[in-house]
């Protein structure tokens, strides 16, 4: 596939089909999930299309217009839209299935900027308002361990390695 900008997690849905699905930075603001089909060579947008606006040190001149109008429709301008954007910039990092859930299309996102994860569900592929898990630290990456049932978060600020788990009742 082509037309990403910065893509930070990659994660693979195994279904009949195959698809990767995506985290990626927009500019200031955008940052997108994308589903890409393992199958077919399609164009994400960038940077022709983006939910995000140039950075305030871009010169928006006539070459930035041509190259990189960051038009805010993908559909519309023959580009595949993505599940879900973020109309503020979160940092968005890296995407794993969420194991807490008995819905096998929930999804952990973590992010950067904002120190938090986002429970994202793939089949409502919407922009409504994402449940957030404030963590205080910029997340870098996640795993899950099946032994310990926990997700293992790399916090890129202290720099420690924090633990994730349902508690016991």
């Amino acid at each position: 596939s082509m037309g990403h900008r910065n893509p930070q997690g990659l994660q693979f849905i195994k279904n009949k089909e195959n698809y990767l699905i995506s985290t990626e930075h927009g500019p200031k603001g955008g940052d997108e999930i994308n589903i890409i089909n393992i199958k077919k060579i399609n164009n994400y947008g960038w940077p022709l299309a983006s939910y995000g606006t140039h950075y305030d040190v871009v010169p928006l001149n006539n070459f930035t217009q041509k190259y990189a109008p960051l038009k805010k429709n993908h559909t519309k301008n023959n580009f595949e839209e993505p599940i879900y954007y973020f109309k503020e910039s979160i940092g968005i990092s890296e995407i794993i299935n969420n194991n807490f859930s008995n819905d096998k299309n929930d999804y952990f996102v973590t992010s950067l900027k904002n120190e938090s994860i986002y429970n994202f569900n793939i089949k409502n592929n919407s922009n409504q308002e994402l449940e957030k898990i404030v963590i205080g630290e910029r997340i870098r990456d996640i795993i899950y361990d099946d032994n310990s049932e926990s997700y293992y978060l790399y916090l890129e600020d202290s720099p420690v390695v924090a633990k994730l788990s349902i508690s016991q009742k």
